[in-house]
């Protein structure tokens, strides 16, 4: 499924904050790995998702408004 396509599937279930997971886990594939959660991000802000992407490892509160933000940008 494209990062695209799972923006979809959580308008199409009614989602309401959509989380990503399974990516940035693995460098396996020919694209950068970052670039899954920057296409959700974009196909997200221009469906009014509210995408969160904590670091990983970090704990949200799902009762709690959490704000997403690019931490990975400062990752090598």
């Amino acid at each position: 499924m494209t990062p695209e396509e799972a923006v979809q599937v959580h308008l199409d279930v009614k989602g309401r904050t959509m989380l990503p997971v399974h990516w940035g886990t693995f460098n396996l594939a020919y694209h950068p790995w970052d670039e899954p959660t920057i296409r959700a991000m974009t196909s997200a802000d221009q469906k009014y998702i509210i995408l969160v992407t904590p670091k990983v490892g970090e704990l949200i509160d799902i009762h709690a408004r959490n704000e997403s933000f690019n931490w990975w940008k400062d990752t090598e």
